[in-house]
């Protein structure tokens, strides 16, 4: 099965999110609000008998972080220049625990011989995909949007991880959370 570890976004926050980007911006592939989380570790597909270590990974880094507030306050693209391929948001409060989650959530997959994507962890929330055959001025067009983009601050008490599994289709990927650990009382 193909997953990641993220933490989940609140369906309000979700539909907040989901609304930041102006419906007349042109060539994204948006992520459905339903979809929408910040990954911590993808690991793609990975064998069903590694679920229960790729859980207790999440589990323990849980486990070293307390329940707290995230924020995001701007809008963002990769690459910076240039063509853009992703449009995200970024984190205003909260940014340490997100990278302290993620530091502990390696550490647990690499303990256990998981594979999994092992670039260092920009932590952002993507809310669309420039499509690949978009225009230059397509792309300009969505780049200049976001330079101009202001929005209101979002956030919401992050209390747990969740063990996503991803099944891509035509129609797009649907994701379930197979597991859900909370973060350390405080």
């Amino acid at each position: 099965m193909r997953l990641f570890i993220a933490i989940p976004l609140p369906t309000d926050v979700a539909a907040r999110a989901f609304e930041i980007l102006p419906a007349s911006l042109p060539a994204l592939r948006r992520v459905k609000a339903e979809n929408l989380h910040l990954t911590l570790a993808f690991l793609g597909q990975t064998p069903d008998e590694r679920l229960g270590d790729v859980t207790a990974a999440a589990r323990d880094s849980a486990a070293s972080v307390s329940p707290f507030t995230l924020v995001f306050d701007r809008a963002g693209r990769f690459p910076e220049r240039g063509r853009p391929r992703v449009v995200w948001l970024g984190i205003a409060a909260g940014a340490a625990s997100v990278l302290e989650l993620g530091k502990g959530v390696y550490a647990g997959l690499r303990s256990r011989g998981l594979r999994f994507d092992d670039r260092p962890l920009a932590p952002h929330l993507t809310l669309a995909r420039v499509v690949e055959d978009a225009s230059a001025a397509e792309a300009k067009t969505v780049g200049a949007a976001l330079a101009d983009l202001a929005i209101e601050r979002l956030g919401f008490e992050v209390r747990e991880i969740a063990v996503v599994q991803s099944v891509l289709s035509p129609k797009g990927p649907r994701y379930t959370a197979l597991a859900t650990v909370p973060l350390a009382h405080s």
